[in-house]
């Protein structure tokens, strides 16, 4: 009975040991967030061909907010950013109908490409360009 005891304390301070020893880790740091602020030229690309809008961009840390202005008039946005990674959205209404469109990519330098998805009526690609 002692052996065991003498086992089981023994096994107990190793994994206390153990743990006590394990270092410290950091959380990772959190990614800067790229400065989009200022003037683009958004191109979207759907079934119906490619469309062009001035966007403007206000930043405040990571949250983006603005206008984009294209043939139909203009609208505000809301979004963020992430390190490289960009979303942003915002409501059109067609014919009594609000459509949310989402926009999700990836920027790089002077350049933000990735996925534009339209409601219910399927999804495109989009380039926006810093001017």
């Amino acid at each position: 009975m002692n052996k065991t005891r003498a086992w089981m304390v023994a096994a107990v301070a190793t994994v206390l040991g153990a743990c006590a020893s394990t270092p410290n880790q950091s959380p990772a740091p959190a990614l800067k967030a790229a400065d989009l602020s200022g003037n683009w030229l958004l191109t979207t690309e759907s079934q119906m061909g490619a469309q062009d809008a001035r966007m403007t961009v206000r930043q405040t840390g990571s949250a983006l907010a603005g206008t984009i202005t294209g043939q139909a008039g203009s609208v505000d946005y809301t979004g963020k950013v992430n390190g490289e990674a960009v979303a942003f959205d915002f409501t059109i209404n067609i014919q009594g109908t609000d459509l949310k469109l989402d926009y999700t990519g990836t920027v790089a330098g002077d350049t933000i490409t990735g996925k534009a998805v339209f409601g219910q009526f399927g999804e495109g690609t989009f380039t926006a360009k810093r001017q």
